[in-house]
């Protein structure tokens, strides 16, 4: 869908300047009273404000939203401006990445039953309308002044439309109803409609801002009713029981999104799929679980290939060294795994690499003879290896002179 809404906001950049604004350009008209290299800085210049102003009333409706909805705001990043809170409440400025088109606003519920997150993203569309208000009557009111004989003002309804397209277009990011690359409100539109939804959203965000801080995650509910979002609260659990070793409490939170096939994304069913097959192939009797493979159906089969998460790495790594006893292809799974895991965030890491590395242990003691020393597998053992075959070599060589030397004291 990302392809989908890149399409638009090229088609809306195009249409605007090229229906529009080249004609006004290409008119001497009106470059005779400014000529066409001003017009061109004025025009860059509409675009860099049309980029700030849709950057900051975005980002200032997230805020407002969060005051409206009853949110504790941790940090509010507008273009990599980041103003936070540290552990100690001391609010800094620094310059930071963000998780979304123009900014990121991350906020902690003061209630995770009655804080309202829709505040958050219908505020940043109160302000885009109010901006679409202005920008409309300056052009109105250009092109009047233009129409009049005062042919200058035409660059006053360049400025308008430019600012209005430009802001328009990251708002048309924000709101697309559809996950992306980056965080947006259209999908959480979609999902917020769900009371369950909700809770479990704010669930997530205490649970998210404990971890940024170091702190354990605490206990959290578990639902039977999954959905995109439940699904990430049930992760917090999920993975601290991978951690914990405990595979049966996975398997059985990996269950209840199973079941929910048609209330969740492809993806978080699938690589709930991965995580399973990953958990048999690690717990269960190899011929068991081999049949489970074969029986699953081929777009799960794809999804594990992917490579694309931890899981589908730990999946793929057990079933290509446990199943079909390929090296070529664990390599293919080992060559994948550190952006894998980089992709499993920061609280997942940890346990992805360990989870990761008992897979390749595992697959190594059905194969020992399978050379992964270029992964960091096995390098140890065959320097040890050659330490002692060069101390047994030397000792050989000693032994002539020391039973020369014991000779003659025996004589």
């Amino acid at each position: 869908m990302g392809y989908v809404v890149y399409a638009l906001m090229i088609a809306i950049v195009a249409i605007v300047g090229f229906a529009i604004i080249r004609p006004i350009f290409s008119n001497t008209v009106y470059t005779d009273v400014v000529p066409l290299n001003n017009g061109i800085l004025f025009l860059f210049i509409a675009v860099v404000t049309g980029l700030l102003l849709g950057a900051v009333l975005l980002e200032l409706g997230h805020l407002v939203g969060a005051k409206m909805g009853h949110y504790e705001v941790t940090s509010w990043d507008c273009l990599g401006v980041c103003i936070k809170k540290d552990a100690k409440g001391k609010t800094k400025v620094a310059f930071s990445g963000f998780d979304g088109i123009t900014g990121e606003t991350k906020v902690v519920p003061t209630d995770v039953k009655k804080s309202n997150p829709r505040h958050m993203i219908y505020m940043p569309l109160f302000f885009f309308l109010l901006e679409v208000v202005a920008c409309v009557t300056m052009m109105v009111y250009s092109q009047t002044k233009a129409t009049a004989g005062n042919i200058a003002w035409i660059w006053g309804y360049v400025f308008s439309i430019t600012v209005l397209a430009i802001s328009g277009i990251i708002f048309l990011y924000d709101v697309f109803p559809a996950p992306l690359d980056s965080k947006n409100d259209g999908y959480l539109i979609t999902i917020l409609t769900n009371e369950t939804n909700v809770e479990a959203y704010n669930q997530m965000l205490v649970a998210e801002d404990k971890i940024a801080h170091g702190f354990p995650a605490g206990a959290t509910p578990i639902y039977e009713s999954v959905t995109d979002f439940t699904a990430r609260v049930n992760d917090i659990t999920l993975y601290e029981d991978l951690k914990k070793g405990d595979f049966v409490g996975a398997l059985k939170i990996l269950e209840y999104t199973i079941a929910c096939k048609k209330t969740v994304s492809g993806n978080i069913y699938h690589n709930a799929i991965a995580q399973k097959t990953a958990i048999l192939l690690y717990t269960e009797p190899l011929e068991k679980v081999k049949q489970f493979y074969v029986d699953l159906p081929l777009e799960d089969k794809k999804y594990i290939a992917g490579l694309n998460t931890g899981a589908c790495v730990r999946a793929y790594i057990l079933i290509s060294g446990l199943v079909e006893d390929s090296l070529s292809e664990t390599e293919t799974a080992m060559d994948k795994a550190d952006s894998a895991v980089k992709g499993s965030g920061s609280d997942k890491k940890p346990i992805e690499e360990k989870l990761i590395v008992d897979a390749v242990k595992k697959v190594l003691a059905r194969h020992p003879d399978w050379d992964l020393s270029s992964y960091g597998f096995g390098a140890k053992d065959e320097e040890k290896k050659k330490d002692a075959t060069a101390e047994a070599s030397s000792e050989k060589k000693e032994e002539p002179a020391k039973t020369e030397e014991n000779d003659k004291k025996d004589k």
